[in-house]
């Protein structure tokens, strides 16, 4: 009798991620204007053809690199709208979301990678853009949304965007500066949690505040 195939990952599964693995290393080590979809190829093993059958750009790479790693710390579209659609009060969504966000902004890839975009951006708008969109820009997007569903109809897309953005500056602050001026150790999980609960009260009662005026 035939012994059944274990099944793995698809073929082109495994090459996206080696391909996505492969130009996260080649942006951080090189940078965007000195990595190309050639080396980008070579490094990964596969064909330029093959890069391109994934992904059309080097733009659209870079942005694939970087969403990756969000999705690393669950701060991905799907995954923040999945924590919002459960059982988790606002607050204990935000404590969730805060913390996993805050394990991103020291996380010494994503610290290197800023470092690169600041690096790069004065000569290069382009790659600071590209970053912004795919990165800060797409998560405070959809976590207005959870903030907004929150609200259950007693929030506006205005002020719940207001909500995420201080959400993340509280978070952000004098922290994250440091880190990227290499002045600050990584937080320990005790740490994070206490930093993001103080964080999360703030901004509780901002959200009870705009959706009490509404009643």
């Amino acid at each position: 009798m035939a012994t059944a195939k274990k099944q793995g990952r698809p073929k082109s599964e495994e090459k996206n991620s080696l391909i996505l693995d492969a130009a996260s290393c080649l942006f951080l080590k090189d940078g965007f204007a000195n990595t190309s979809m050639d080396t980008v190829a070579k490094a990964s093993g596969v064909s330029k053809q093959t890069v391109y059958s994934h992904f059309d750009s080097k733009d659209s790479l870079f942005q694939a690199a970087i969403t990756s790693k969000c999705r690393t710390y669950q701060l991905d579209a799907q995954q923040l709208v999945e924590a919002s659609s459960g059982t988790m009060s606002f607050s204990e969504c935000m404590k969730k979301v805060g913390a996993q966000f805050v394990r991103l902004l020291q996380d010494k890839e994503a610290v290197a990678m800023f470092r690169v975009i600041i690096a790069e951006a004065a000569n290069n708008t382009h790659v600071a853009n590209l970053f912004y969109q795919a990165g800060p820009q797409a998560y405070l997007a959809t976590l207005s949304s959870v903030v907004e569903q929150y609200g259950h109809g007693k929030l506006s897309k205005d002020c719940a965007h207001e909500l995420a953005f201080d959400f993340c500056s509280l978070l952000k602050g004098e922290f994250h500066t440091m880190m990227l001026c290499g002045l600050k150790a990584p937080m320990s999980e005790e740490s994070i949690e206490k930093y993001v609960s103080r964080a999360v009260e703030k901004v509780e009662l901002l959200f009870t505040h705009y959706t009490s005026q509404a009643d």
